[in-house]
Formats: structure tokens, C-alpha cells, sequence
């Protein structure tokens, strides 16, 4: 596990760097700290006082990154660059570097702010390099002007900020960016209510399939029934009929001639 220490500039030190700056560069130092963890890294972040805090002095860091926004250059449309320290005063400078080089390649592309190398005293000799162990790589990177016009705007976006800068860091540490989150609680929730809503229809459609088959049954066996008391009449009829000549013996015949006749006394 990667171990990074993020220092949102001048954090904690009462006015202390560029107009609006240490509330920029602890939002965003706040929201890198969350997407690192999220992709496996161990963040610790501390502020201005870093220099008098053991954890920070006493561990051998992956990268020492110190976030900044620069102050406004008029008319220059902003900027911003990464910087590494003094290569003959930091024993780490080759890693150092690397790691700068690939911020500066992947960060500023990305957020749209224009990178210009402003090299200085104060990033070269930064007041924390002095007190991290020898085999910590260091950098300071300036996002961008914190008042400036155009950057301002873009610094305001936390999550391009952050995200540009995981990306980068992920790049240097060849770890991947693209992560599978595992799904929260409330999603498995939403989740259960989406497949309960579709077996909910499913029954619905297959309650409205079996009612129009009960209709058509019932209408079936209304003519059924129909035909039944249909039949059963013609059957009733035949038995109440008076018996034909046809279907009568002679015997029958005679009987019947003789109670026809009308007798004289």
C-alpha cells in the first residue's frame, strides 16, 4: 500500500498564502484524500505545522505532496506548475521528478489551466523539505491562480481538481484510476425496490392474461348451457307429444275405433 502525505498549503496558519487560498487548498486536499483511499492508497494529511508533527517527520512517505494556488499574474489567463526541490539538497530528487513530470504531464491537460514553469526559491526550498526522512519524494504543486478570472472558476470544481490529481498520482504509482465500487447499503436498497416494481408487473400482466381467460371460460360455458336447456326442451317435448298412428299395435288401433264410436241404446 502506497503511503501519501498531503499538506493543503498554509492550512492552519492565520493569513497565511494567496487570497481565498488555504480554503481551496483544503477543500480540495480533502476530496483527494477520499478518492485515494478509495483506490487503495494510505492518506495521511496534515497542515502549515507539519514540520512539528513525529508521524510526519518520522515516516519514509511514498510521495510528500503540498497542494497551493499561486497568487493572480494580471492578463495571463492563469497557470499553474508542479515543482520538485533542489535536487542537491533532496536525496530522494530522482523519484521526486519522476513523480513532478508525470503531475505536470496529467494534471494540467486535464483541467484546462495553462502550465507555466515558475520555478522559485520558495518551491525549490520549500520550508518542509528539510524535514521529511531521505527517502521521501517531494512535491509542491500550484493549481492554479486563486483569484485569477479563468482559474478561479475551474479551482471552484473540486472534483475535476481532485479527480485530475488522483489520476495523476495513480499514473505515477501505476495503480488504476477506474475503480469498482462496491454499492452502499441505500443502492442495494433502490436495487430491491427496482426488481420488487418488476416482478410487481409481471404478476400484474400475468393476473390480467388469467382474467381474460376466465372470460373467455365463462363465456364458453354460458353457451354450454344454453345448448343443454336447449336439448333438454327438445326432449321434454318429445315425451308430453300425443303418440302417432304409426306408432301404435293393432290392438291399441281397435281400442281406440271403439271408443270413437258413439253407441245407441
Amino acid at each position: 500500500m502506497k503511503k501519501i502525505c498531503l499538506q493543503p498549503g498554509h492550512f492552519n496558519k492565520p493569513g497565511g498564502g494567496a487570497p481565498e487560498e488555504q480554503a481551496n487548498n483544503k477543500r480540495i486536499a480533502d476530496r483527494l484524500s477520499a478518492m485515494l483511499r478509495e483506490r487503495g492508497f494510505e492518506v495521511y494529511q496534515t497542515d502549515y505545522w507539519a514540520y512539528n508533527d513525529p508521524v510526519v517527520k518520522s515516516t519514509d512517505w511514498d510521495l510528500f505532496l503540498s497542494l497551493h494556488c499561486d497568487m493572480d499574474y494580471p492578463n495571463d489567463n492563469g497557470s499553474g506548475f508542479a515543482d520538485y526541490p533542489e535536487p542537491s539538497t533532496d536525496s530522494a530528487t530522482k523519484e521526486s521528478q519522476r513523480i513532478c513530470k508525470v503531475i505536470n504531464e496529467v494534471y494540467f491537460p486535464e483541467v484546462k489551466i495553462n502550465y507555466v514553469n515558475r520555478s522559485n526559491a520558495n518551491t525549490r526550498y520549500y520550508y518542509m523539505w528539510k524535514h521529511l526522512t531521505a527517502p521521501t519524494p517531494c512535491v509542491l504543486i500550484e493549481m492554479g491562480q486563486s483569484i485569477d478570472p479563468h482559474d478561479k472558476v475551474l479551482l471552484a470544481n473540486t472534483t475535476l481538481i481532485a479527480s485530475a490529481l488522483t489520476r495523476a498520482i495513480c499514473k505515477a504509482f501505476n495503480v488504476a484510476y477506474d475503480i469498482d465500487l462496491q454499492p452502499t447499503e441505500v443502492d442495494k436498497l433502490k436495487k430491491q425496490i427496482v426488481d420488487l416494481k418488476a416482478e410487481i408487473k409481471t404478476l400484474s400482466d400475468s393476473v390480467k392474461d388469467l382474467e381474460e381467460q376466465n372470460r373467455l371460460m365463462a363465456s364458453e360455458i354460458g353457451q354450454k348451457n344454453l345448448k343443454i336447456t336447449e336439448l333438454e326442451n327438445i326432449i321434454a317435448g318429445y315425451q308430453t307429444a300425443p303418440p302417432s298412428a304409426n306408432d301404435l299395435t293393432s290392438w291399441e288401433l281397435l281400442k281406440l275405433l271403439i271408443s270413437k264410436l258413439k253407441w245407441k241404446k
